[in-house]
């Protein structure tokens, strides 16, 4: 069983409190080249960060909010936040758009 990325319950306080899209910022900022969507996600690809043998980005969901998202590349599993901050459990990616999320990941980082 994964533990979630460094064994946190929840996503680092200071980069909860940083949302990728600033009030009043036009939605199209958030669609720049460091930004990538996948199905309803938006993952900042720029900014995957190693913790706990996992890698972490910031995503936009459907609605917006700003979660956390982490690939274990090895096990070819992934696990995000919930709105809260915490983080849920490692799950083979099921849709289409996270298969290729993962593939993208995986495959950039030999």
């Amino acid at each position: 069983d994964l533990a979630a990325p460094e064994t946190r319950t929840q996503a680092p306080a200071a980069a909860r409190a940083t949302s990728p899209n600033p009030a009043g910022a036009p939605a199209a900022t958030v669609a720049s080249s460091s930004w990538r969507r996948y199905g309803p996600l938006q993952v900042d690809w720029s900014n995957w960060q190693p913790m706990g043998g996992s890698l972490v980005a910031p995503i936009l969901n459907a609605k917006g909010d700003t979660l956390y998202l982490a690939i274990n590349c090895g096990a070819r599993k992934m696990n995000a936040t919930s709105a809260a901050g915490d983080w849920r459990t490692w799950d083979d990616p099921q849709a289409d758009f996270e298969r290729r999320l993962v593939n993208d990941l995986c495959s950039s980082r030999g």
